[in-house]
């Protein structure tokens, strides 16, 4: 028993005209047995913009069916902006992707529904769907009685890397991350679970630094933990940029995917953010293999509209092997190019 995987980066469509906008890398996504990617913003009508929020975004309520059309079989929620126009956006968002029959995780009408996996069958194989956020707008988080994200929160320290400040002045500082334990043993409590229920469990992350391709010690923390647990996979976004790709116990941790369709404009949103790539694999109840990754521009409207795959020999395509080859191969991950193919493992 197989099936095949595609997981896809951040979406956040805004444009007007959503039917097709995912061009070329539809018929990729299309031809998956599972296709899940992360849904950066709500897609309604409904809501008001919260307070306090610098970008705060939501897309049409179309976009639903344009991700349907593309062949996305689940979402995930986890992540800063879902909540930028309130509960109704969520909660309108949440009933949109139901009716449309598209699977959705990481976020929900309580913390007990955030938290819940969405179980798929493919292939003869029962998969296990989760999802997290490190990155935390005040108010984001669901509760017991309040709609929200799944939340795995993080902390952050900064020491002098000298110990000596006196013999030292303006040493740049170290930065020291880590996940919350309580919040850390309730994910891997959630991955146990789920993995006894489930023949394959993926978990999705939102985490690291926005535009900063750095792996952080709290995501090799929370992946390690998760594939401790009984995960196949862990796949990450939020940075907008493309990061390491990490294997661990012979399951990948995917620390960063970038942008694959996303249309919020703003300043630091440059060329680099444009790159990304598709995560492809087998599922078997053994985990995933045959582990590639297909070179993508990403869909930025004004820019380029739709996501484009890329030759991996081509100079756009080569930039991006390169990017990952520079980032992963010190986490002892090999990229090799073949007749066409980007191929990750160890």
């Amino acid at each position: 028993m197989a099936c095949t995987l595609v997981f896809g980066g951040d979406i956040a469509p805004i444009r007007p005209a959503t039917a097709g906008m995912f061009g070329e890398v539809a018929s990729l996504i299309g031809e998956a047995d599972l296709a899940v990617a992360n849904l950066e913003i709500a897609l309604t009508d409904k809501g008001r913009r919260v307070r306090g929020k610098h970008i705060a975004e939501r897309g049409p309520p179309e976009a639903v069916a344009a991700l349907v059309e593309a062949g996305f079989d689940a979402v995930n929620l986890a992540n800063n902006h879902v909540l930028d126009y309130g509960e109704d956006a969520l909660r309108d968002t949440m009933a949109r992707l139901d009716a449309a029959k598209l699977r959705r995780f990481g976020g929900g009408s309580d913390a007990a529904e955030a938290a819940a996996p969405a179980i798929l069958e493919r292939g003869g194989l029962k998969i296990g769907l989760v999802g997290y956020t490190s990155t935390l707008p005040q108010g984001f988080a669901a509760t017991e009685a309040l709609p929200g994200v799944n939340a795995l929160r993080a902390r952050t320290a900064y020491r002098s890397a000298r110990n000596n400040p006196d013999e030292y002045p303006g040493t740049p500082m170290q930065v020291e991350t880590w996940p919350v334990a309580e919040d850390l043993a309730r994910m891997v409590e959630d991955v146990r679970r789920l993995k006894q229920a489930t023949d394959v469990v993926l978990v999705y992350q939102h985490w690291g630094t926005s535009v900063t391709e750095h792996v952080h010690d709290f995501q090799r923390t929370i992946g390690h933990a998760a594939i401790d647990a009984g995960a196949a996979g862990v796949f990450g976004g939020h940075q907008h940029v493309i990061s390491a790709i990490e294997f661990y116990k012979g399951c990948p941790i995917v620390h960063g995917m970038g942008n694959l369709l996303f249309d919020i404009i703003v300043p630091f949103l440059t060329e680099i953010t444009h790159r990304t790539f598709l995560f492809r694999a087998t599922i078997t109840r053994a985990g995933l293999s045959d582990c590639e990754v297909v070179p993508c521009r990403a869909g930025v409207i004004g820019v380029y509209d739709q996501p484009t795959p890329l030759a991996p020999t081509s100079e756009a395509g080569a930039r991006i092997v390169d990017t990952l080859r520079r980032l992963s191969a010190p986490l002892g991950t090999r990229i090799e190019v073949a007749n066409g193919r980007v191929t990750v493992g160890t």
